[in-house]
C-alpha cells in the first residue's frame, strides 16, 4: 500500500484521500475502546485514543506522523502470527543501532571498554532466533523499552509481556527472560533510566530537598497511594506504591554516546 502521501501537503487531494484510506483501515482492523482509535497525528502519536471524526480532524489539521509508516496499532499485524515479529519496528532516531555500535566500535571506547563492546557486538550480531532476519537480540530489546517507555508499561508488565513472547516464539529465540536482563543490556549503552516519585497534581518531584518526604508541601497530598483510595494527609494508611512516577532518560550517557565518533 503506497504511504507517500503520508509526507504530501494537507490540503492536497492525495493526502486527503490517504487519510481516509487510513479511516478506512483503521475501522475494520484495528480493535476499539468505545469505538476510539489510536490517532497518529504529530501531537498523538499513537498515544491518546479518538473517534474516527476527531482523527480526521488532527490529521488534517496536524499532520500523520511521518515515522509511522507500518500501521502496527492499528491492525496491520493482525492475522500474521508467524511473522509479526519479523516486522522492523521504527526506533527513535537517537537508538539506531548500527550508528550506536558503530560509535561504541570507535578506539577511545575500545581500549577502556573492550568487554562491553564485545558483549554489544555479539548481541548485535545475534539474531532473536534461528533464520529470523529482522530482528537480534540486543534490537528488539531496544524496540520494547522505546515502547515500553513511550506508553508507560510497568517493570511487571514487560516481564510478563517478554515472557509471553519468548514462549511464542521459536525455542531457541534468545529474547530476554525479564525487564531486569533488557535493562542490563541497555545500562551497557547509556540507556539506562530512573523513576522518580512525583506529586499526583505535578506539584513537585520527590528527588533533591523532598527525597525523603511523604507528602507534598505545597497541595498537601500522600507522595504514595492510600489503601482505602484517599490521598490527602491524615486519611488512611499509605501503602509502599507512589501516587506517581515519572520516567527519567539521563541525557549526559546519551550525549556521550552521540559524540563518541569524532
Amino acid at each position: 500500500m503506497d504511504r507517500n502521501w503520508i509526507t504530501a501537503p494537507h490540503i492536497s487531494e492525495a493526502y486527503e484521500n490517504g487519510v481516509e484510506e487510513f479511516l478506512s483501515f483503521a475501522q475494520i482492523n484495528s480493535p476499539t475502546i468505545d469505538a476510539k482509535y489510536f490517532c497518529p497525528c504529530v501531537k498523538c502519536v499513537n498515544v491518546r485514543r479518538h473517534s474516527l471524526n476527531d482523527i480526521r480532524s488532527h490529521l488534517i489539521c496536524d499532520g500523520f506522523s511521518p515515522t509511522y509508516t507500518k500501521w502496527i496499532w492499528h491492525g496491520e499485524l493482525l492475522g500474521h502470527r508467524t511473522t509479526c515479529l519479523a516486522q522492523p519496528i521504527e526506533l527513535e532516531s537517537g537508538d539506531r543501532m548500527e550508528d550506536m555500535i558503530r560509535d561504541l566500535g570507535q578506539e577511545g571506547f575500545r581500549d577502556f571498554h573492550a568487554d562491553i563492546y564485545d558483549d554489544l557486538q555479539t548481541d548485535a550480531q545475534t539474531p532473536l532466533y534461528v533464520g529470523c532476519k529482522s530482528f537480534s537480540r540486543l534490537s528488539v530489546v531496544l524496540a520494547l523499552v522505546n515502547l515500553k517507555a513511550r506508553f508507560g508499561w510497568s517493570d511487571k508488565s514487560f516481564t510478563e509481556l517478554v515472557l509471553l513472547l519468548k514462549n511464542i516464539l521459536p525455542e531457541d529465540n534468545t529474547l530476554s527472560k525479564s525487564h531486569y536482563e533488557a535493562k542490563k543490556i541497555l545500562c551497557l549503552v547509556g540507556m539506562e533510566y530512573q523513576r522518580i516519585h512525583a506529586c499526583l497534581n505535578d506539584c513537585i518531584m520527590y528527588k533533591n530537598e523532598f527525597v525523603n518526604m511523604k507528602f507534598c508541601p505545597t497541595c498537601r497530598l500522600s507522595r504514595y497511594k492510600a489503601n482505602d483510595g484517599e490521598g490527602s494527609e491524615g486519611s488512611g494508611i499509605p501503602s509502599s506504591h507512589p501516587a506517581k512516577v515519572c520516567w527519567y532518560l539521563p541525557i549526559i550517557p546519551r550525549f556521550k554516546r552521540l559524540f563518541a565518533s569524532a
